[in-house]
């Protein structure tokens, strides 16, 4: 479920989220905290705002062959799951938000999974909006979307406990 969040602080800062609860919850406690560290020295207030930024991807995901793959295979992550990870953190860590079919399937067997085919798989995905597809056949390609990043994130959250 998609919720929304706005605030105006008195200070003239002001805050809006959209997306899952949890995502806006920790955004809200940092924009929160930042506010109030503001009098005070900005040491503590940048420690709270790295416990909030993105997960560690390095963490998660190697290169292995110019491929991005995950270091571990999790259990009750799904190839599909995977794959938008690996859109996630190629988009965090290379700035490219696209990635070819073929190059995204081989990432997802090289991380330890095994889909059939990756276009079926993905279906779900795009059709709630997390990834775009383009191209068909050999030349389609996948790009993550805001909502899927959003989505990527939370899940690499849960990962890293």
């Amino acid at each position: 479920m998609n919720y929304k969040l706005r605030i105006k602080h008195p200070s003239g800062a002001e805050f809006e989220a959209e997306g899952p609860a949890e995502f806006i919850l920790t955004e809200k406690e940092g924009f929160l905290k930042g506010i109030e560290g503001s009098g005070a020295p900005q040491e503590p207030a940048k420690n709270t705002m790295k416990a909030l930024e993105d997960p560690d991807w390095g963490a998660l995901t190697e290169a292995r062959n110019d491929l991005l793959t995950l270091k571990n295979k999790h259990l009750g992550l799904k190839s599909g799951e995977a794959a938008l990870l690996l859109l996630a953190a190629e988009s965090n860590l290379k700035g490219s938000r696209e990635l070819g079919a073929i190059t995204l399937s081989k990432a997802v067997k090289a991380s330890g999974y095994a889909p059939d085919r990756l276009d079926r798989i993905l279906v779900k995905a795009i059709r709630e909006g997390l990834i775009k597809a383009s191209g068909t056949k050999r030349n389609r390609a996948y790009h993550i979307t805001d909502k899927g990043l959003e989505a990527a994130w939370l899940e690499a959250r849960k990962l890293e406990k």
